[in-house]
């Protein structure tokens, strides 16, 4: 098994993370919460506080993540522990137990699947993506009632919009993700494969799924991976492109670029 993982911040500091462990492989893409501190970036802090303690905990993932986002609610400093100031993260992972692989995903991480026979299988689950879509296009409907070309600047129209979905974190009618609670709650997605029929594995970040879902650098997600051949270069599309359009007037979206971290498993 030969396992590569990139990175890209998009600014000085990264809420992305990824995490190669003996016999898993994790991205995380933290988020911050709805009441911020300006002086604590708690999206960066709980990502890395999962890298740093994951082996410290027994069992699968699943039970790993579990006592972690228990244990980092407790830790978290800050003095607020309202649901609306806990950091949360988007997650996808590998786990292989034997001949069988079992892929989670969580918010918008994904994972794709490159089989022997040529069939690429993709790992996702469309809540958060169904609710950006949502907010996107009513920020699209805003900016040209005002005639305004600066889609990305104009983000603060549709704060409420963002808020009360941010609100719907594990909820009925919203997306599932990793919270710091108490009494955690995690309903990933979950993927069975046999090993012995997959040739590559690829778990990244929404930064990573840019190419296609917005900047239509390929026309879909099975064009991406079936041409995809270095990460790094792949990264490095993103940027240029992300950067050749800073309005979003193209490719309208919510942020120039966003940390992007992929991780490419060759088995």
């Amino acid at each position: 098994m030969k396992v590569i993982s990139k990175t890209r911040k998009a600014h000085s500091w990264n809420e992305d993370r990824f995490i190669n462990g003996k016999n898993f492989n994790i991205v995380l893409d933290g988020a911050t919460p709805l009441v911020k501190d300006k002086n604590f970036n708690s999206a960066r802090w709980m990502v890395e506080y999962i890298k740093k303690h994951i082996n410290r905990y027994g069992g699968g993932i699943k039970e790993r993540f579990t006592a972690l986002c228990r244990d980092a609610y407790e830790d978290l400093p800050v003095k607020e522990k309202s649901a609306a100031a806990m950091p949360s993260a988007s997650a996808c992972w590998a786990e292989f137990d034997g001949e069988r692989l079992r892929i989670g995903v969580l918010g918008d991480c994904e994972a794709t699947v490159i089989k022997k026979d040529g069939s690429i299988v993709r790992c996702f689950c469309g809540d958060l993506a169904r609710l950006d879509t949502v907010a996107l296009e009513k920020l699209k409907e805003i900016c040209e009632q005002k005639g305004v070309t600066d889609i990305i600047g104009s983000r603060r129209f549709i704060d409420d919009i963002l808020i009360e979905h941010r609100k719907l974190i594990n909820k009925d009618g919203g997306y599932s993700a990793l919270t710091l609670s108490a009494n955690p709650v995690i309903n990933e997605k979950t993927f069975l494969l046999d090993v012995g029929e997959i040739s590559k594995i690829y778990l990244y970040s929404d930064g990573f799924s840019q190419a296609f879902e917005h900047l239509h650098i390929y026309e879909n997600h099975n064009e991406m991976f079936s041409k995809i051949d270095d990460i790094e270069e792949e990264i490095a599309k993103i940027a240029e492109t992300s950067y050749s359009d800073r309005l979003g007037t193209k490719y309208p979206r919510f942020k120039i670029i966003d940390d992007i971290t992929v991780t490419e498993i060759t088995l």
